[in-house]
């Protein structure tokens, strides 16, 4: 007679994971990320924050959740690795926050399954003719403005989406 085959484990036999919650994060250094969900290593059994960059290559990352989520001494004051914004109250104030803006609502879109550029419309093009002199009435004043406007529209579709 055969003895029964050992049980196998259940999620209920794991630590906890200690997720982070999916959304817009922006560095302490600058660059922006989206999150897309914590995964545990099949090896430490650890909760791993995997997140994309929005500038770049676009590029896949995992670090582990506790160190993602931590608050501690960097660049000389007490403030979090990662900071959690809502798409909505992002000051589009740079070109690399606003293309990571986009980046982020693209995604977004796409987990709903819906191409916003076709959806909605494309985002407006970055300005090609400043003379970065400052101008009052700049045209990356008008960009900022229009992407502003954008930005409502597809939020608004995205959230009437997932009702």
């Amino acid at each position: 007679m055969h003895s029964p085959a050992p049980a196998a484990p259940s999620d209920h036999d794991l630590p906890p994971l200690h997720a982070t919650p999916p959304g817009l994060y922006r560095h302490y250094k600058g660059g922006w990320y989206t999150v897309i969900d914590t995964v545990r290593c099949s090896e430490t059994l650890q909760g791993m924050t995997l997140y994309r960059a929005l500038y770049g290559g676009f590029g896949l990352w995992v670090r582990p959740a506790t160190m993602f989520n931590e608050s501690a001494d960097f660049e000389g004051r007490h403030q979090p690795r990662f900071t959690r914004h809502e798409p909505a109250g992002v000051p589009l104030v740079d070109a690399p926050t606003a293309r990571a803006l986009i980046a982020h609502l693209r995604h977004l879109a796409q987990l709903q399954g819906i191409h916003l550029d076709t959806a909605l419309r494309a985002p407006p093009p970055e300005p090609t003719t400043c003379c970065e002199r400052g101008c009052n009435g700049c045209v990356w004043e008008g960009f900022y403005e229009a992407l502003h406007h954008w930005r409502t529209d597809a939020l608004n579709l995205l959230d009437g989406s997932s009702r």
